[in-house]
C-alpha cells in the first residue's frame, strides 16, 4: 500500500477556508471592537452594523468548520510524519495543539464578551486573537521554512495535488 503523501482534499480545503475567514476576521476586528464599546456605553441597545455582524457571522462559522475538520480528521488518516528530529516533531505538536486551541478559544472568548458585553472578555478575545495570529504567522514561516530549506516535502501537503 503506497504512504499517503497529501490531505485529503476536503481536510486541505478546511484547512485553507479556515485561514482565510480568520484572517478576514482580523481584518474586520477593528469594526466590531468599534461596535463592542458602542455597546456597552449604551447598555446594550442599537444595531451592529455590516462588517461587526459579518465578524460574529465568520466567528461562527470558523467554529462550525473546525468541528467538521477535527471529526474528518479523525476518521481520516494524516500523511505519514516527514522525517525530523524529534524535539522538531515535539514542538511541531505543540504547536499544531496550541492552533487548535486558539481557534476555538478566540471565538468562543469574542461570542461571550460580546453576549455579556464584558469588557473584560472582550480584552481576553483580542490578546488571544493576538497570540493566534502570531502563532498562524510562525506556522506559515515554518511550512515555507521545511519546504526551501528543509526540501521536505511538508508544505506541499496542504495543496490539492495527484
Amino acid at each position: 500500500m503506497p504512504t499517503k503523501t497529501r490531505y485529503d482534499l476536503s481536510q486541505i480545503v478546511l484547512h485553507w477556508l479556515i485561514a482565510i475567514l480568520i484572517g478576514a476576521n482580523y481584518l474586520l476586528g477593528d469594526a466590531m471592537s468599534d461596535a463592542f464599546k458602542a455597546l456597552v456605553r449604551s447598555g446594550g441597545s442599537g444595531a451592529l452594523d455590516g462588517a461587526a455582524n459579518a465578524h460574529r457571522l465568520i466567528g461562527v462559522s470558523v467554529v462550525v468548520l473546525l468541528f467538521v475538520r477535527v471529526a474528518l480528521r479523525l476518521f481520516k488518516k494524516a500523511p505519514a510524519e516527514v522525517t525530523a528530529p524529534r524535539l522538531m516533531q515535539l514542538a511541531a505538536k505543540a504547536g499544531h495543539l496550541a492552533l487548535y486551541v486558539l481557534m476555538f478559544a478566540v471565538p468562543i472568548s469574542g461570542f461571550l464578551a460580546f453576549n455579556g458585553l464584558n469588557r473584560d472578555l472582550g480584552e481576553v478575545h483580542e490578546v488571544l486573537t493576538n497570540l493566534l495570529m502570531l502563532l498562524a504567522f510562525g506556522h506559515a514561516l515554518l511550512a515555507f521554512y521545511h519546504h526551501y530549506v528543509m526540501k521536505d516535502g511538508l508544505l506541499v501537503r496542504m495543496i490539492p495535488g495527484k
